[in-house]
């Protein structure tokens, strides 16, 4: 399979397409001042029927260039709150059209109407993606980093410890700019943290990928960061302090240098200070017992992230892109745990134990990679390249004593080595035939995981000796080859795209303290199917099929013990299976209102089940799939502009899902209904000021074995502008009631009586600057663009 994939990636490179092209270019501009409309939405619309024929926005200075556009007679609709739309008709003269300034008037009817989203929706359909504009946009002033606006995009959840659901079941993937991050979940969080609503241009929500995509992409993030066209350098510095009962600094700096051929680039980052988590535990163990256990943990952070990069144009058609990364991440962790147990009537106590964990968890990543894009005649190819080393160590040192007593139970220190390797090259080729495009590609991926903990336990002799049922050496080694094809056309008004895309994957499970390997070879076949159907006053209809895949990790299939506490830790499973998804969504669209529909099967879905022993009080979670799991779930966004002043958006959710749960000789298969509404009204003062109030509300939801109690929370922003908009400062306060906690209980409390409170400190304050600086001195000439920065509008 790999042979195969590679032939297919060489011969796709040599194919070529033979048929007429277009290029159209032009800038934005106010009709009064002349300047440049950043952000501005253009449209390419076929001049026999007005259909969409492609999308994009206006990067930050008013310019705009479509390619691979079929040679043919259109028209060009401009649009951008406060400003006329303008209907211009493109006729083919030549294959390059440039159309020069354009200038757009002022709508002067918007400044005492109550309209929908006004000229320039902050969100907008255009096919499978939903674009989202963020610079200039007055809904994102107050936002400090990229979590603060990734919370008011429709269909997303951001949770207080910063992780990232779509649709309220998918972890998404992060794309800059038309790509994959490669990054470690720590320092993908930083690095989202150090990105302003400033430096972003747009976001574009993909929520049912096509088979272009890898096939674990079940939803995309796509991040566009502002691209301008002068020559020159620029920089851009950011402080965002948070302090609640601990004080956390995050800071980041940004330079970019651009010449005629070049553009260098350079981003540094520095997080500094603690932050909380506690969780709370109360469990009704098998002799009647009540056992509750609570565990403070303290993280000291002290972590640095740089990267440098360099954009090459080897001509207006082809673009080599170079980008080194390194991230080291030094945290110190302090956790402090009870387990208090008493009898049935909570009045005598039984024991009462301490648990104290000292831990210095070490990260050092790696990343480099090497993108070339280039335009052969009428075919343009993409290739993709990256290296990522993740290296982990951990040093822990575990005492439990008897409080009453002070005598020591249990003392361990565990050394953790984690590395993981991962080598990818992708390459896209793609072109025009007929009225058609035509896409292609192939990917080879290589990811190697070593696992090695040692556990050493103190002998009653005083002396530490190797614990050889907690020790545990585990490899993974993962090859994946995939290879696709797509094609989409026009048929009268309607819109269509079909693909299909094929991975083999080849793994190896080495359990070599458990002295067990385990190998697995499969194929995926992964098909999509897309239909828009644009209709009257400003309506679209679209339509998506998609399979997918979801592979079970590293951790999932490590078959060895992970401790939470001392009677409380989790097992991978070597034997898990991949699952499938397979999901329908439909989008539909009335000018600023979105309502978006997904239902859909995952087989062998995988999860953690808990098992108790009533002898020894252990509660383990075993690593299992499970049969199937349905779910639904339909999304509205409505953003209203009352007037010139006064903005709001409300994003709904409501969503059905239904687990088969086996368990116990029981088959649970409870239908769960749950639903969200989270909302925003900004408010743009006099002065420079703009006032955001942000609430998030999430009802009674939970899984086939456990209840998820409601959480909810309200957040408040303020930001000013200074020094005509380069600098702007802030303050944020989230979860002003301190409401936000993540609540579980088991279902069957005859099986298990137990429930548990995750609290994660989003209590807090935070205080941002932000300046930008820096000098440009003339204009560069226009290049052509790559497909991924036209799909994108930068």
């Amino acid at each position: 399979m790999i042979k195969f994939s590679g032939i297919l990636c060489i011969l796709l490179i040599l194919y070529s397409s033979i048929h007429g092209q277009m290029i159209i270019s032009g800038k934005v501009t106010d009709e009064k001042t002349g300047q440049g409309i950043g952000f501005a939405s253009v449209s390419i619309l076929s001049a026999k029927d007005s259909g969409l024929v492609k999308g994009q926005v206006t990067d930050s200075a008013g310019v705009f260039m479509f390619q691979n556009i079929p040679t043919g007679k259109y028209i060009l609709l401009l649009s951008s709150y406060g400003y006329k739309k303008i209907y211009k008709d493109v006729i083919p003269a030549e294959d390059i059209i440039s159309l020069g300034n354009i200038p757009m008037s002022a709508d002067l009817t918007l400044l005492s109407e109550v309209v929908v989203a006004g000229q320039k929706p902050t969100f907008q359909r255009i096919g499978d993606k939903l674009a989202v504009s963020v610079s200039g946009n007055p809904l994102f002033h107050t936002a400090a980093n990229t979590f603060d606006i990734l919370k008011k995009v429709p269909g997303l959840e951001v949770n207080s410890d910063g992780t990232i659901q779509m649709s309220g079941r998918i972890t998404p993937v992060i794309f800059i700019n038309g790509k994959p991050v490669q990054m470690s979940p720590e320092e993908l969080q930083q690095y989202l943290g150090s990105l302003s609503p400033g430096m972003i241009a747009s976001i574009e929500v993909i929520n049912n990928p096509s088979s272009r995509y890898d096939g674990e992409y079940k939803g995309i993030i796509d991040i566009k960061l502002k691209q301008d066209l002068t020559l020159g350098w620029k920089g851009n510095a950011n402080i965002v302090l948070q302090q609640n009962a601990y004080t956390l600094a995050d800071n980041n700096f940004s330079l970019t240098y651009k010449t005629g051929k070049l553009v260098y680039s350079a981003r540094l980052g520095y997080v500094t200070g603690e932050r909380i988590y506690r969780y709370k535990g109360l469990q009704h163990l098998a002799n009647t017992n009540i056992m509750a256990t609570n565990t403070q943990t303290i993280t000291r952070n002290n972590n640095l992230s740089y990267q440098l990069g360099i954009d090459y144009y080897l001509s207006k058609d082809h673009q080599v892109n170079i980008v080194g990364r390194a991230y080291q991440q030094n945290r110190q962790i302090d956790a402090f745990n009870t387990l208090h147990t008493t009898d049935s009537t909570a009045q005598h106590l039984v024991s009462h134990t301490n648990t104290f964990t000292y831990s210095t968890p070490l990260q050092d990543n790696y990343a480099a990679s090497l993108n070339y894009s280039g335009q052969f005649r009428k075919t343009t190819l993409e290739v993709l390249s990256t290296f990522l080393m993740i290296c982990n160590q951990q040093k822990e040192d575990i005492q439990t004593k008897n409080t009453i007593t002070d005598h020591l139970l249990d003392y361990w220190k565990t050394n953790l080595y984690n590395n993981i390797l991962i080598r990818s090259v992708q390459a896209d080729l793609s072109g025009n035939t007929g009225k058609g495009k035509w896409a292609a590609g192939g990917k080879f991926a290589f990811t190697t995981t070593k696992n090695n903990l040692y556990y050493d336990t103190l002998h009653t002799s005083g002396i530490f000796a190797p614990d050889a049922s907690r020790s545990n050496n585990f490899k993974y080694d993962e090859y994946i080859s995939a290879a696709y094809a797509s094609y989409e056309n026009t048929y009268r008004q309607l819109s269509y795209a079909v693909s299909l895309r094929a991975e083999h994957t080849h793994s190896t499970a080495n359990a070599i303290t458990e002295h067990t390997v385990t190998t697995r070879d499969y194929l995926t076949w992964l098909p999509g199917l897309s239909v828009t159907i644009p209709m009257k006053a400003s309506q679209q209809l679209h339509i998506s099929y998609s399979r997918r895949v979801t592979r079970p990790n590293f951790a999932q299939l490590n078959p060895f013990r992970f401790y939470n506490s001392p009677l409380n830790y989790f097992v991978g499973n070597p034997y898990l299976q991949p699952s499938t998804t397979q999901m329908l969504n439909i989008a539909y669209t009335r000018k600023a209102l979105q309502v978006s529909l997904q239902v859909g099967r995952e087989s062998d879905p995988m999860t953690r089940y808990p098992e108790y022993d009533s002898v020894t009080n252990v509660l383990q979670y075993l690593g299992k799939n499970l049969p199937y799991n349905d779910f639904a779930g339909i999304e509205i966004s409505f953003p209203l502009t009352v007037n010139k002043w006064w903005r709001m958006s409300h994003n709904i959710r409501g969503g059905y899902k239904k687990e088969q749960t086996p368990y116990h000789g029981v088959t649970y298969a409870i239908p769960i209904f749950d639903y969200n509404l989270t909302g925003s009204q900004v408010f743009t003062l006099p002065q420079q000021i703009t006032v955001d109030i942000s609430y998030y509300y999430r009802s009674l939801s939970g899984t086939g074995l456990y209840v998820s109690r409601s959480l909810a929370s309200v957040d408040a922003g303020i930001r000013k502008s200074w020094l005509k908009g380069k600098l702007n400062t802030g303050i944020n306060f989230y979860d002003m009631f301190d409401t936000y906690r993540v609540r579980y209980i088991f279902r069957e409390k005859k099986i298990i009586d137990n429930a548990f409170t995750h609290w994660v400190g989003a209590r807090r304050a935070a205080l941002t600057l932000n300046y930008s600086f820096g000098k440009s001195t003339h204009s560069s000439k226009q290049r052509a663009k790559n497909e991924e920065e036209n799909r994108a509008g930068i």
